[in-house]
């Protein structure tokens, strides 16, 4: 009898060590704080839309990757919710359908990878609304900025005998390089604004 009850005394005891390890902060970031359990999540969500090459990725540069995608989003919603952004649900929906297309995944390979893994299942939809708040948010701020020379582009339009229904998509893309430039540059000066701590 006491030996079944040591034995399940471990197995309690191994349970709540694993707890308190999986939960434990990991990074400080202003008040916000990501645990243990945060980057694991992260780290195997970004082994699985890498499935394919994960055998040549190393487990230093994808911890490291996964803590610095963290960071980002935590920056990211402290400044949003800040300022109060929204995204438009249709928009979120169309990001998410181009991701899934764009990684050949189907909305069910992702759910089983949340109940896999017993993470909310909103887990990516979660990420791409913040990725759009986020765009929102530097689109207000430099709406004045993202501008392209438009004649520079019919030039080269001309030049390359390109077609002129590509046109509002070679704009389009070039307004995007900048946004892009803007969304990273933005993300570093945000970093500044914040204390974080690698504990």
């Amino acid at each position: 009898m006491k030996k079944i009850f040591l034995f399940f005394f471990l197995i309690l005891s191994a349970e709540t060590l694993s707890k308190e390890i999986t939960n434990k902060t990991k990074i400080q970031v202003g008040n916000e704080i990501i645990t243990e359990h945060d980057i694991l999540i992260e780290k195997n969500w970004l082994f699985f839309i890498n499935s394919e090459n994960k055998n040549n990725i190393s487990a230093n540069i994808i911890e490291e990757i996964a803590q610095n995608n963290l960071i980002a989003r935590k920056i990211k919603k402290l400044e949003t919710d800040n300022f109060k952004v929204n995204a438009d649900k249709s928009e979120v929906d169309n990001e998410l359908f181009n991701f899934l297309k764009t990684q050949n995944l189907s909305e069910d390979k992702v759910y089983n990878f949340t109940k896999n893994f017993k993470i909310n299942e909103n887990y990516l939809r979660e990420t791409v609304e913040l990725e759009i708040k986020w765009k929102n948010l530097i689109r207000g701020i430099y709406s004045g900025r993202i501008n392209v020379n438009v004649t520079e582009i019919d030039q080269q339009i001309q030049k390359n005998n390109i077609p002129l229904k590509e046109r509002e998509n070679i704009i389009a893309a070039e307004k995007n390089k900048i946004l892009n430039s803007f969304l990273s540059n933005h993300l570093e000066i945000s970093k500044k604004k914040y204390l974080i701590k690698v504990l």
